[in-house]
Formats: structure tokens, sequence, C-alpha cells
């Protein structure tokens, strides 16, 4: 199957799209994880830099330059993509302001650095939506998609006759207890932060491993209708209905939470009034 054999690529990809080297003599981050990178700029001098963050799930990230041949001081420019996303970025470095620069660009710090430097650049996150199919809404913060956070039941099945040597012996289903079926009710867009409620648990924000409903360390609440007439159809959520209708259910506040740390996922919303 190619899910299996493919899927687990993205990591080590990911990781080596993480740093490049750039034509004058300087080194990029491009993508942002933490991580440590051993390369040669400026002059050939050799250089080390720890990137610390919990990025995407926070917006600081920290980077360290370490010198590593026997000199005391390498110029050479760093440069750093700010994402679409972000409206402006700040760097500051050894807590100094250094510089602003707007989404959808690259920040380049051209100065000679010292052993012990630390860069820390924010890219600060706010709510927003974006329209899909129907007229519907997802709901973005930063470079995340959030889903509806929903109540999920495991069970074990088992594979009978001939499906067990095509697919092994067992496999587990997962369905939700909960409600799911939500539109989002209609929002004064030039109000956004007053209508998506942002909590951060910063203990679960430093977790080692926060890609679950239980450790999601970001959630946004916002309120929302049940629309009765969205039903399961073969399994699965029914077609999306037209935004935005009306919906006598009563308000209820919904939770959301980043889109990879959900198993079943509802994160296209139908608004409604």
């Amino acid at each position: 199957p190619c899910c299996f054999s493919n899927m687990h690529q993205g990591w080590p990809k990911f990781t080596q799209s993480l740093w490049y080297a750039t034509p004058d003599n300087g080194i990029a981050a491009l993508a942002y994880s933490p991580s440590e990178v051993t390369a040669k700029v400026g002059n050939g001098c050799k250089i080390k830099i720890t990137e610390e963050t919990c990025y995407p799930m926070d917006d600081k990230i920290q980077l360290t330059i370490r010198l590593l041949d026997k000199t005391k001081e390498i110029a050479f420019p760093l440069h750093l993509r700010i994402p679409g996303w972000c409206k402006e970025a700040t760097v500051t470095v050894n807590g100094v302001p250094e510089s602003t620069a707007k989404g959808n660009s690259v920040a380049i710090i051209r100065r000679t650095w010292k052993s012990g430097d630390q860069v820390l650049l924010h890219l600060p996150m706010e709510v927003s939506t974006s329209k899909w199919y129907e007229n519907s809404v997802a709901v973005e913060r930063g470079p995340l998609v959030y889903a509806l956070k929903m109540d999920e039941k495991w069970e074990k099945k088992e594979f009978k006759g001939d499906e067990i040597t095509q697919f092994g012996k067992s496999y587990y289903e997962v369905t939700s207890p909960t409600k799911w079926n939500y539109g989002i009710v209609a929002f004064d867009p030039d109000n956004m932060q007053e209508n998506f409620q942002v909590t951060i648990d910063k203990s679960k924000q430093a977790g080692n491993y926060f890609w679950n409903v239980e450790n999601a360390p970001i959630l946004i609440k916002v309120k929302a209708k049940e629309i009765t007439s969205w039903q399961l159809y073969n399994e699965m959520a029914g077609p999306l209905p037209f935004s935005t209708g009306r919906s006598k259910q009563p308000v209820e506040e919904i939770t959301l939470i980043p889109f990879g740390c959900t198993t079943l996922r509802i994160s296209e919303f139908p608004l409604v009034r």
C-alpha cells in the first residue's frame, strides 16, 4: 500500500528542508523545528546553530550560534523565512531589536557574529479564516488549521478469512460519541480576536509529543449551533450544508484544536445564523 510505504518519508524530507546554504556565503532557515546544523559560512568558517522552539505551537524561535574554528568572530548573513500568514515579524540579537519584516519575505541579518550570539525570531500568530466549499470557513492560527475537538472511541476489530493475509489480523475503528455537525455562528470579520478565544497550555506546549487530542496545547473556543439536517452518509459526514442558513438550535461553545492533534476531523464549518 502506498501510504505505509510513503507516509514516513515526510519527516526526513522535512528535516532536510530546515537549513540551506545561500549564494552569499550565508545560511538560511526556511522551515522551523528544534534542530542543530553544522555548516561553513563566510570565508569557510565552521559554525553550529542550535534552534530551540515549540513552533508551530509557539510563535518564538531562538537560535544560538557557535563558532567551531579558532576564530573570535565571523561575518556572514543569516536568512530567516517569514511565512505569508505573519503580518510582521521581529528579530532581536542578544536581546537588542535588530529588524522587522513583513510576511512572505526573507529577513536577512548581515553582521559579524561571535560565539554564543543569540537570535530570537518572533512570528506573532492571529486567528484568521479562509473560505472553502459551499462557502464554509476553516479556522486558522499561524501555520495551523484547526478542527473540532471530539471525544474518540477506539474499538479493535478482527479481520476474517482472506483479509487476514492481506491486512494482518486486526485494525482499530475510531468513532465519536459526541456531536460533530456544527456550524459556526456568523461573526464580524473585523473583530476576529473577540469572536475566537485562544487558550494556550504552556506545559503541554513544551511537551515532547502534543499531536493527539489529550495533549493539544492550543484551544480555540467559538460560538456554534448544531445543524440537525447534517447527518452521516455511508458512515461519513454527509454533504456539507451551504452557508449561511439558519438554525433554531441553541448557541453552544465548541472547542477547536490543531488539525494534526485529531484522529476524526471536521475542519470546514458552515456559517449559521
